[in-house]
């Protein structure tokens, strides 16, 4: 593992959708403890259904462990 694998443009093509991905299920956890659960997305309110969270935990888990692969091996 090198250590300029932080200015590593490859990476961050990785690690910022599955920043955004984070981001989008923090904000889907957030919404259980609301009244309507309803998120925003895009500036619209999206009604929470069943699947949506473990579908954004699975893909988000997927992007940051490519990332971290990337970043462990290949960088």
């Amino acid at each position: 593992m090198r250590a300029d694998w932080l200015s590593d443009p490859l990476f961050w093509v990785l690690a910022l959708p599955a920043l955004a991905v984070s981001g989008l299920l923090f904000q889907m956890i957030l919404s259980l403890f609301n009244c309507c659960a309803a998120f925003k997305f895009r500036g619209r309110a999206v009604q929470l259904k069943w699947w949506m969270i473990p579908a954004a935990s699975a893909v988000s888990g997927l992007l940051w462990l490519l990332a971290a692969l990337y970043a462990a091996f290949l960088a």
